[in-house]
């Protein structure tokens, strides 16, 4: 009975078994195509063949197969084909422009800064934000620029926002007055003017230079709409509209809003007890 190579079955030849080195642990033989395969993979082999056994050398050929496949494979991927990343978001936008900004808002202000994807149109950029309070109705939120407006939002802990907006070609100036703790940030319209405590001081400038960056408009269309200030009329659904100038809900009221956001802040692990405290204080010495 003729030897067969223990791999591909082939016949031995007289001179692959003659070779002495093809020979394996277990007593089989690989005939000469086969030992120089084995010997590609591993050039120990072409010494010690006789110390592996059938089931090591197709391991070792098996495994030299699925590692040419996967370089392979990964080779033709990067060359045929590009890598795919998700598209930013209008809020990942929104946020980029605030860290080019150097704002320094509060994690009080997530809310209403995750709302400006909702409030902002796309070819809106932002010029200026701040944390701060309205001092008309003591509701706190954050005060924003662009291109187009100057504007106050307030996400409200129920749901809903609120909002006050102005637009650049309403504004006649914008004063900014610094104080030893926060700044006064004045907007004075030609029907009316707004005043606004931002929690940092030095947020003010980037506002006062707002209006020096918008276009001039012709005096008679800044004058043409003549109806009385008031709130942002809301086109997002679900919004709880309010009139941000009506002095009818007292401010205490909007302290509880405030305490209740507070809350719930605690609840998710945003702020620590110690932060929630603080914060808390500030409201209650306002009642």
């Amino acid at each position: 009975m003729n030897t067969i190579c223990a791999l591909c079955g082939t016949p031995l030849t007289a001179t692959d078994m003659s070779v002495g080195k093809n020979k394996l642990a277990d007593g089989g033989y690989l005939c000469a195509v086969c030992f120089t395969k084995a010997v590609t993979i591993n050039r120990d082999l072409i010494h010690n063949l006789d110390q592996f056994y059938f089931a090591e050398i197709t391991g070792m050929i098996l495994k030299s197969k699925i590692d040419a496949s996967q370089s392979t494979g990964e080779s033709q991927y990067a060359q045929n084909n590009h890598y795919e990343y998700d598209a930013p978001t209008r809020l990942d936008e929104i946020k980029d422009q605030i860290v080019a900004l150097n704002a320094r808002l509060s994690v009080l202000a997530n809310e209403e800064v995750n709302e400006l994807a909702n409030v902002l149109d796309r070819d809106e950029r932002l010029l200026a934000i701040a944390e701060g309070i309205d001092l008309q109705t003591n509701r706190e939120g954050i005060i924003f620029s662009t291109q187009k407006r100057v504007a106050f939002i307030d996400k409200k802990f129920l749901g809903g926002v609120v909002k006050n907006e102005f637009s650049l070609q309403d504004i006649s100036s914008i004063d900014h007055l610094e104080n030893l703790l926060y700044s006064i940030l004045k907007i004075n319209t030609y029907r009316g003017d707004a005043q606004f405590k931002l929690h940092n001081k030095n947020d003010g400038r980037a506002f006062s230079n707002v209006k020096n960056r918008s276009t001039n408009y012709p005096d008679n269309e800044l004058r043409r709409d003549s109806s009385p200030l008031q709130a942002f009329s809301q086109t997002i659904p679900d919004l709880v509209q309010e009139n941000v100038y009506s002095t009818d809900k007292g401010d205490s009221g909007a302290i509880f809003e405030q305490l209740e956001k507070l809350g719930k802040l605690r609840e998710i692990g945003v702020l620590t007890e110690a932060e929630f405290a603080e914060q808390k204080k500030k409201l209650l010495d306002k009642l």
